[in-house]
């Protein structure tokens, strides 16, 4: 197979995907690349998947307030909750479980390791909130 030329991925990326420009606080924009670094994830995935959670919660017409009336909003809410705590929580893992050798027994590692535990815990705990 040969080399797939730029203009053929710039068509395919037209016919397949559409783009959106976000202006965001540089502060947030480094924060979130390196966030994204961290845990090995590109940034369009990350933000794919947001924006995806983001637009199955139902709103209303009017405003951007997120309704939770039924059952079924509360829950489709409930579980992009879920999802970015554990994106979170693996995120800290990772960072935790990089962390060299030398300072496993340090506060950094510790702290690391609390953080990782308690999102755990929190996440055990809200899930056994909805089943």
């Amino acid at each position: 197979m040969g080399k797939t030329t730029s203009a053929a991925k710039q068509d395919w990326n037209a016919k397949h995907y559409s783009q959106i420009k976000v202006s965001v606080k540089p502060e947030i924009a480094v924060a979130f690349k390196s966030a994204c670094e961290a845990a090995g994830v590109s940034m369009a995935s990350t933000l794919s998947g947001f924006m995806e959670s983001y637009a199955a919660l139902p709103v209303k017409r009017s405003s951007t307030q997120i309704l939770t009336t039924t059952r079924r909003h509360r829950r489709n809410a409930f579980r992009s909750l879920l999802n970015c705590l554990e994106q979170i929580r693996d995120a800290e893992e990772s960072y935790r479980d990089n962390i060299p050798e030398n300072l496993s027994g340090s506060a950094v590692y510790e702290t690391a390791d609390e953080c990782v535990e308690m999102l755990s815990e929190a996440i055990g705990i809200l899930e056994s909130a909805y089943q």
